[in-house]
């Protein structure tokens, strides 16, 4: 007996991840002479810049700037800032990572402490928690078998999300900026990117979107306030990306991995440009809907056959949510009343998920630190950490969801709203794809034995079936015979035994 058998394959994303790795970075401060002396430190920030992610063999490498900056008051009241660049490299070993195809990190900030040693000397260090994802790809092989194949079979239609590309590009832009009114300090930055439009052509993707920055900094004109600048740069970008094809679809995240802020036309410490300049990891995750038959059994008729099973994992496209949330709060803080917000910033901490009661749910950390001016003209630093929750509606009825949602803040305002009162409202945008994953055991290969089959050579058997309605293809396994065979015999239109009290099983 020929058996020619049949591969269909799908791919499977999947991610390693090794344990996150802490860096300490330091700094020692020396202001220079046109600087005053240091009052009081208000507050210390680091900044993180990541420059490259390289994925080599077992090793994944980052190359990345941290800027730590202190804010502190001089004698005069007024606000300065000073800031100091330390690169820094590291790099995560695993055997799991060889077989990867892409590679990102993420670096979080975990403490930053500064302290002054002296009138103008001050010394601050910076604890950053770097996390790395590799991300391989895994083939599955689906047996099938020709109409022609004389095997008797049962088989399982499933619809599976193969993996179709998984890549990150990187690129950079520039834009320079007109002050209306100088800046003697900056005192922070950031930014965003937002990807709006994706257009797929052949082995490339035309991307477009927004880059926003935020940058706040000191009035060269009055130290003893700040401006704040929101300006918005077009993202028109086409990447190569090698295995794209037009027919998959899929999502193209964009994140910001480096942002420098320089001053432009400075005399005597004061600049009336800022030169930005954006390093943009875009992310691209693709799929193909594949359409595939799995084989759950399977028998001869006559012959014996060797069988070996596997249990298939199957990712089906469940959801794509597209969508924006405001969350709201108010909190007090303790001192002379709050004059006003000098600066403020916020980041998401923590993303997870969870499925319950018709919802999917979306929820975890925002962390905001703000700097204010109480009524008596003192300047401090709070921070606070508030849970958001983002609750979609859905009729989701299987048990195991797979879902990485990428959440973006693209708006933060904050709002004196009483003497000791402050209103936050926070802008988030959700791109998610939720998948429904399901496990299906299959045969994975089948040949024919050297073991002969022991056959009952009855021409006929009288079966009683043990149920009402009993499996026609149960039965013709146990006797060796055909579903077919069975059916004719007993004038049987379906795949079960209806409601005969007795069927005749002939000899195939």
């Amino acid at each position: 007996m020929d058996i020619t058998l049949k591969k269909e394959n799908y791919k499977i994303l999947q991610t390693v991840k090794d344990n996150s790795i802490e860096e300490c970075v330091e700094a020692d401060f020396s202001l220079p002479e046109y600087m005053p002396e240091i009052l009081r430190i208000i507050k210390s920030s680091a900044e993180i810049k990541i420059n490259s992610c390289r994925l080599v063999g077992e090793r994944v490498t980052i190359d990345g700037v941290c800027e730590l900056r202190m804010i502190y008051t001089g004698e005069d009241g007024c606000i300065y800032s000073f800031s100091q660049s330390k690169p820094f490299t590291r790099h995560c070993e695993n055997s799991g990572f060889s077989e990867g195809i892409d590679a990102n990190c993420k670096v979080n900030v975990s403490y930053v402490n500064c302290r002054a040693t002296g009138t103008k000397r001050a010394e601050i260090k910076a604890g950053l928690l770097i996390r790395f994802f590799v991300h391989c790809e895994k083939t599955e092989d689906v047996i099938s078998l020709g109409d022609e194949c004389p095997i008797e079979k049962k088989t399982v239609p499933v619809k599976v999300m193969s993996l179709g590309c998984k890549k990150t590009r990187s690129f950079s832009m520039s834009d320079t900026i007109s002050l209306n009114t100088p800046s003697a300090f900056v005192i922070s930055s950031n930014a965003v990117a937002l990807c709006t439009q994706i257009r797929k052509i052949n082995n490339k993707i035309m991307v477009k979107g927004d880059a926003v920055v935020n940058i706040c900094y000191v009035n060269a004109t009055d130290k003893s306030c700040t401006e704040h600048i929101k300006h918005k740069i077009p993202v028109n970008q086409i990447l190569d990306f090698e295995g794209m094809e037009e027919r998959f679809s899929g999502d193209v995240s964009l994140c910001v991995m480096a942002l420098d802020v320089i001053p432009k036309g400075e005399t005597s410490g004061v600049a009336t440009a800022f030169e930005i300049s954006l390093g943009i990891d875009a992310c691209v995750t693709m799929w193909e809907e594949k359409e595939l038959v799995v084989i759950s059994d399977a028998y001869a008729v006559g012959k014996n056959l060797d069988l070996k099973k596997n249990t298939y994992s199957f990712s089906t496209a469940l959801d794509e949510i597209q969508d924006r949330f405001v969350f709201e709060n108010d909190f007090s803080v303790s001192g002379e009343g709050v004059g006003n917000i000098v600066d403020s910033f916020a980041e998401i901490t923590s993303v997870d998920t969870k499925n319950e009661n018709g919802e999917f749910v979306i929820f975890g950390s925002i962390s905001l630190s703000l700097i204010i001016k109480d009524r008596a003209g003192s300047l401090s630093s709070i921070s606070k950490i508030f849970d958001y929750t983002y609750k979609k509606n859905v009729d989701y009825e299987v048990k195991t969801l797979d879902c990485t949602p990428d959440l973006t803040l693209t708006s933060l305002d904050c709002l004196v709203k009483g003497d000791n009162n402050i209103g936050v409202r926070f802008e988030i945008q959700v791109c998610a794809r939720v998948f429904a994953n399901e496990l299906i055991e299959g045969i994975s290969h089948i040949a024919e034995s050297e073991m002969p089959l022991k056959l009952n050579r009855n021409a006929i058997t009288v079966y009683f079936p043990q149920t009402e309605c009993e499996s026609l293809w149960s039965i013709a396994r146990r006797y060796n015979t055909t579903v077919k065979a069975i059916a004719l015999e007993n004038e049987l239109e379906g795949d079960t035994t209806e409601s005969l009290k007795m069927i005749f099983i002939p000899s195939a």
